[in-house]
């Protein structure tokens, strides 16, 4: 990112390390790579959802198995967000479309850094070298993933659908560059280490982050 960005707690999680961005037009095309087990019901929500928040062209793809070089066990059986981005950005298989974003329902993890420059992990390190999240993408860059194993604990289905359909929109926010937002209604908030910040947020971009990607 050469600087991270984190949405505490378990939400959204970004990386802002690709200055490949493609301007957002209505030719935009937005590619749903669905991991093996995902429900494909929730596919077509966050297709629909994506498609009516960024006005661009989105699709919805067969579901493929989830790379097993992603897969980690240091405190429980998850898959390393940073590498399924890195491999949703590179495969070229997703090379004609100008975004991806991966959907899994297995649990996702990264590192989290007090100094991502120099690799410090933020303390205490056991809890936060392979730290359970919601959602990881680049900022600005092609490619993010959002989990569901952590968005319908302790909830209602009514309200899963929610976060997913937010978490969903916020990490493709990072990917059209955004950063996060000051204004407490915006999708892009930063989540500032609890689950009711997503619970409480609007589904909803605020007018300055419109502008930035020239929304009206």
């Amino acid at each position: 990112m050469r600087n991270l960005f984190l949405l505490i707690f378990l939400p959204f999680l970004l990386l802002n390390c690709d200055r490949n961005q493609h301007p957002l037009t209505d030719e935009t095309v937005i590619a749903i790579q669905p991991y093996a087990g995902f429900e494909s019901n929730y596919g077509d929500t966050v297709k629909a959802t994506l498609s009516k928040m960024y006005g661009v062209q989105v699709v919805l793809l067969e579901d493929v198995d989830i790379p097993q070089r992603a897969f980690v066990n240091i405190k429980s059986a998850r898959y390393r967000a940073d590498t399924l981005i890195h491999l949703l950005k590179n495969d070229v298989v997703y090379k004609d479309y100008d975004y991806v974003i991966g959907l899994i329902g297995a649990d996702i993890s990264c590192t989290k850094y007090s100094d991502y420059e120099t690799k410090t992990i933020k303390s205490p390190a056991h809890k936060y070298k392979d730290w359970g999240i919601f959602g990881l993408g680049f900022r600005p860059g092609k490619s993010c993933i959002v989990s569901t194993f952590r968005l319908k604990k302790s909830t209602s289905k009514e309200n899963f659908i929610a976060r997913l359909k937010k978490v969903s929109c916020h990490e493709v926010g990072h990917n059209l560059g955004l950063p996060h937002c000051p204004n407490k209604e915006c999708i892009m908030q930063d989540a500032a280490e609890t689950i009711k910040t997503v619970d409480n947020v609007e589904l909803h971009l605020c007018d300055a982050c419109k502008k930035k990607i020239g929304l009206k």
